[in-house]
């Protein structure tokens, strides 16, 4: 099995649920051959975990349905994917009881670790890698970046009898209000890029909102995407320290989306319709109360009105929301897994058309 011959222009972060999986499979060819997807497993139960902070103790407590969770959902990654690369992270799951191991063999994902791993994971993924011939992901989120030179250079060392392929992920998370992203994302690159050859370097942020914005509820909101300037920022990052960082972020929803259980109503845009413009989000409430079906076509019909729709041909996620607005050819509107899938669609085929266009 061979690995493409470029890397890729574009990461994003999803959730390794079926909305996101399949929303990738729509995907059509030419789009679906420039991304590479980090894939995250998220929790089987309980509340929403913190990236790169692992609990004191278990929090499942059924390690039989936890060792089920993970091997179906890196079975339908698996099945997914085919023979395309992608990047698995199982931070969430790895430290359970039932949790099954990384696996090895030769495969197209490429496992993840990061410095705020146990040892004994970060050598299994190198062993994984190295059996599966696809290289490792290091995913660093740079809390406190001088500290983390220094612990990366130590994971570097641990796993160096692997040989194998790195890729450098720097997760900068939210950046939707943090306005000093752009410092830390340069600071982090120019510190880390330089300790090791890597195969991949991505810079990965997320400016989808949290929480909602200002007037939502009116038939539209909208919200700014901070991340857009990140794509320019990447074209004089690499520094002459290796490969020219990849875009990345985390589709059309938050930076926590694959820290949550999809059912547990944590997630403030779970019933919406959101659209991904140059240079915003348009995202529209379907509140529980409401007649869902109009509600959801008049919102349909405000997105395919506006001046930023690109179309019915640009994507499956257009044609449907045209359709929607229409009330034409659909046995209904969708419900709110549906909205998502279709929300990451057109927005993964809109950055990459527009990396394209800027590269």
């Amino acid at each position: 099995m061979s690995e493409p011959s470029s890397e890729p222009i574009y990461v994003p972060a999803l959730p390794a649920r079926p909305s996101a999986l399949g929303a990738y499979h729509l995907l059509t060819p030419d789009i679906g051959a420039a991304l590479v997807p980090l894939w995250t497993v998220p929790p089987r139960v309980g509340r929403e975990r913190t990236p790169g902070r692992g609990p004191s103790h278990p929090l499942d407590p059924d390690p039989a349905a936890l060792a089920r969770h993970a091997h179906d959902t890196l079975d339908l990654i698996g099945r997914t994917q085919r023979d395309r690369p992608a990047w698995v992270d199982t931070c969430h799951i790895e430290r359970e009881p039932g949790f099954p191991g990384i696996g090895s063999g030769r495969t197209p994902l490429r496992p993840v670790t990061g410095i705020d791993r146990d040892a004994a994971q970060q050598v299994a993924c190198a062993e994984a890698a190295r059996a599966g011939g696809t290289g490792l992901g290091i995913r660093i989120r740079p809390d406190a970046v001088d500290s983390t030179g220094e612990a990366l250079c130590r994971l570097l060392d641990r796993i160096a009898f692997a040989r194998c392929p790195l890729d450098l992920l720097v997760d900068l998370g939210a950046v939707d209000e943090d306005p000093g992203a752009e410092r830390t994302a340069l600071h982090t690159l120019d510190l880390l890029g330089p300790l090791h050859p890597w195969r991949t370097v991505v810079l990965l942020a997320g400016a989808f909102p949290r929480t909602h914005p200002e007037a939502y509820g009116a038939p539209l909101a909208e919200t700014y995407r901070t991340d857009r300037h990140l794509p320019d920022l990447l074209r004089h990052a690499a520094g002459g320290h290796g490969p020219r960082p990849a875009y990345g972020d985390y589709g059309a929803h938050d930076a926590a989306s694959a820290d949550r259980v999809s059912d547990t109503g944590d997630d403030p845009f779970r019933g919406a319709l959101r659209y991904t413009t140059a240079h915003t989000f348009l995202i529209g409430e379907v509140p529980a109360e409401s007649d869902h079906h109009l509600t959801v076509r008049a919102l349909a019909r405000e997105i395919v009105d506006g001046p930023d729709f690109r179309g019915a041909e640009y994507s499956e996620g257009e044609r449907w929301l045209r359709a929607c607005a229409d009330g034409r050819d659909l046995p209904g509107t969708g419900h709110p897994d549906f909205w998502i899938g279709h929300g990451h669609i057109q927005h993964l085929t809109h950055v990459v058309r527009t990396l394209r266009r800027h590269s």
